[in-house]
């Protein structure tokens, strides 16, 4: 395990898991922390409950609540993301990799980490896997368990979450060899929003008796966290292409959620509007944002808006709003879909298959627009795709344009406000140009022709 620098974000992240409300100090005497810190040491008062400091050494940090002995810590491995940056914790004290639980290998370089890290806890090398070790006050973390309903005896791993603001940590939760359970933490006010929106949905379909689709449930919540079941299954096969199993499990949504809207009085045109009055006001670019490609994708979503046929009617349904691979596993009967942050109801049918080859083309394949349109053409000559087509009448050409101006919208709006921007984001932003810029064309077309 070698020494690494710190990001002061990852501090901030565990400060607020372990001990919401404190105060943050920094004792960095060997100069491994990343970011710009306010505060001193010297305003630091030892065993103050409203402050945790964090400290330094050669080889890993403490956070405490002042001078604290080696007994009373408890001590976590951590692996880092390619920035540097925590993406998972866990006790050093663990026998087995249980973060992988934590992790849907979808990727063939996913599932060879996956099988390196197994076999690296069961030679015991599992330190050569962590990137770090930090030590946490013994307190601190019986008293993080007790906030989040965690029993102080049962098997934990950490997920920090994906920087932004929508960022959230996972708890995995269980015991022995039974099936873990999963607490969200938000550690943003979107965050927040978002989780309560998962916890409302599967709430919702639980009552539902789905042949094809399984979804999380929630077995309790304790001061306002939630823990959903896991649903891995058994023997699970790759979920990286859309199949007849994922169009069953969509077709199944449908069923219990259609209806048919004009454009205007869908839901999902209410927020394609909210977000493009948000973006033609003045727009401050506070990151790496290219300033004109954003401009150009503006521009064209504004183009495609007013061409959009606001009298058709379109077939909405429940959504998912985050249909990718990293979020389901399949077997061989069924759909086991998680993560349901981004759900909601009068979305246009298909946006979640739209969403699948979007996301997974350009972020997991890190292709662009031919390879997503290609992708688009396949599952759209899928017989029980053609079927829900000719059942609920869509025109797919209008679904695919509004599917564009809902995501995009929403995730530009995004982009604006993210203090750190992900690389990926221009990846997205150079398809989603060419997208809008085809389907302008399209409906310019239909216009002339009508």
């Amino acid at each position: 395990m070698k020494s690494r620098n710190i990001s002061l974000t990852d501090l901030r992240l565990l400060r607020d898991f372990f001990a919401p409300g404190s105060s943050l100090f920094l004792h960095d005497a060997f100069g491994r922390v990343n970011g710009n810190f306010p505060e001193q040491l010297q305003d630091f008062e030892p065993d103050l409950h409203s402050a945790i400091l964090a400290e330094t050494h050669p080889d890993y940090f403490v956070l405490t609540r002042g001078t604290v002995q080696s007994e009373n810590l408890v001590w976590f491995d951590y692996i880092n993301n390619p920035d540097g940056t925590i993406r998972w914790f866990y006790p050093s004290s663990a026998d087995r990799p249980d973060y992988l639980a934590l992790y849907n290998a979808t990727s063939f370089k996913a599932k060879v980490y996956k099988f390196v890290a197994s076999v690296m806890f069961r030679l015991k090398g599992a330190r050569f896997m962590a990137s770090g070790r930090f030590g946490v006050e013994k307190s601190l973390v019986q008293s993080a368990k007790t906030m989040y309903g965690i029993e102080q005896d049962e098997r934990c791993t950490f997920f920090t979450g994906t920087r932004g603001a929508t960022r959230k940590m996972v708890v995995e939760a269980g015991y022995g060899n039974h099936r873990p359970e999963y607490i969200k933490i938000p550690t943003t006010p979107k965050a927040r929003v978002l989780i309560q929106n998962e916890y409302t949905m599967v709430r919702s379909l639980s009552k539902y008796d789905f042949s094809t689709l399984s979804l999380p449930k929630i077995s309790s919540q304790i001061n306002g966290h939630a823990r959903l079941t896991g649903v891995k299954p058994a023997i699970p096969i790759p979920a990286d292409r859309i199949t007849s199993i994922h169009v069953r499990a969509l077709t199944e949504l449908y069923a219990m959620s259609h209806e048919n809207r004009t454009v205007s009085d869908s839901d999902a045109w209410v927020t394609i509007q909210a977000n493009l009055e948000f973006l033609n006001r003045e727009l401050t670019f506070i990151n790496t944002l290219n300033r004109e490609k954003t401009l150009q994708l503006i521009g064209l979503m504004r183009e495609l808006h007013a061409r959009i046929p606001v009298t058709e009617t379109v077939s909405v349904s429940v959504s998912h709003g985050d249909f990718t691979p990293w979020n389901m596993y399949c077997d061989e009967y069924r759909l086991y879909l998680y993560d349901w942050e981004m759900s909601g109801n009068g979305i246009p049918m298909l946006f979640d298959l739209f969403h699948f080859s979007y996301q997974s083309t350009i972020l997991q394949k890190r292709q662009q627009y031919p390879a997503v349109k290609s992708a688009i053409q396949s599952w759209k000559q899928q017989p029980a795709v053609q079927q829900i087509v000719r059942k609920y009448g869509i025109n797919t050409e209008l679904h695919h344009a509004l599917y564009l101006l809902f995501n995009v919208s929403h995730y530009v709006r995004q982009y604006l406000s993210e203090e750190e921007l992900l690389e990926q984001s221009q990846w997205m932003i150079d398809a989603w140009t060419e997208a809008l810029q085809e389907a302008n064309t399209l409906f310019s077309k239909q216009s002339r022709s009508v």
